[in-house]
């Protein structure tokens, strides 16, 4: 081999071994500012994600909120009978005030006889229907059971006629206390969640709602 031979492969495996390091440590570069975006990233999903509570008679609403802008909230309170039954309903309401279309529709309703109103599948899957119609939603109804905060529950879905807008429904069965002059009875409440959220929004919400008796 002569000596200029010797020098050309010389010179050219030193630049293979420059353009072996030099896009190793591209790569390696490239790596850290994936990670790097992807850690800032979660830390702002952390920052957007707000628990928030609010009370409504009995009872306190807490759910995690990211994308509720600024909104205003209602407590209204209904009593009803059925036969010697009587019924008791609060309401939390949360409307957008950016857009009053999107509204977020908390309700329990407690029963003055423990035992006078099962909680089964079938009246939950009729309060949801029911809950629906009184939405106008027409379109795309879907009500499967599922368990909801670890408890018997359904959830339903459909659009709103005319403009077809989307409309959520969780129903299912929270844990009620009733004050008794021989003591307290465990019992149950119906919680009934209403959201015109987007699906993947209303999903969000209704999988973080934690309904609490306060009194």
């Amino acid at each position: 081999m002569t000596w200029d031979l010797f020098f050309e492969n010389s010179i050219c495996e030193w630049w293979d071994l420059v353009k072996d390091r030099f896009s190793g440590r591209i790569f390696l570069l490239g790596m850290a500012l994936l990670m790097i975006t992807g850690a800032e990233a979660s830390m702002m999903g952390d920052i957007d994600v707000s628990r928030v509570s609010e009370d409504c008679g009995k009872w306190r609403v807490s759910f995690n909120w990211s994308e509720m802008d600024e909104y205003k909230s209602s407590v209204s309170h209904g009593d009803s009978e059925s036969g010697k039954e009587k019924i008791v309903t609060d309401t939390l309401i949360m409307t957008s005030l950016s857009d009053k279309s999107k509204v977020l529709k908390v309700s329990v309703i407690m029963y003055s006889d423990s035992n006078a109103a099962p909680i089964n599948s079938s009246r939950l899957i009729a309060l949801a229907n029911e809950t629906l119609l009184k939405s106008n939603v027409c379109k795309k109804i879907s009500i499967v059971e599922r368990l909801i905060d670890g408890r018997l529950g359904v959830s339903a879905s459909g659009l709103r006629c005319p403009q077809e807008e989307p409309v959520s429904v969780a129903v299912y069965s929270v844990d009620y206390h009733l004050d008794r002059p021989g003591g307290v009875l465990a019992s149950n409440a119906i919680g009934i969640i209403l959201s015109s959220y987007d699906q993947e929004i209303s999903d969000r919400l209704i999988n973080s709602i934690k309904i609490e008796q306060t009194k």
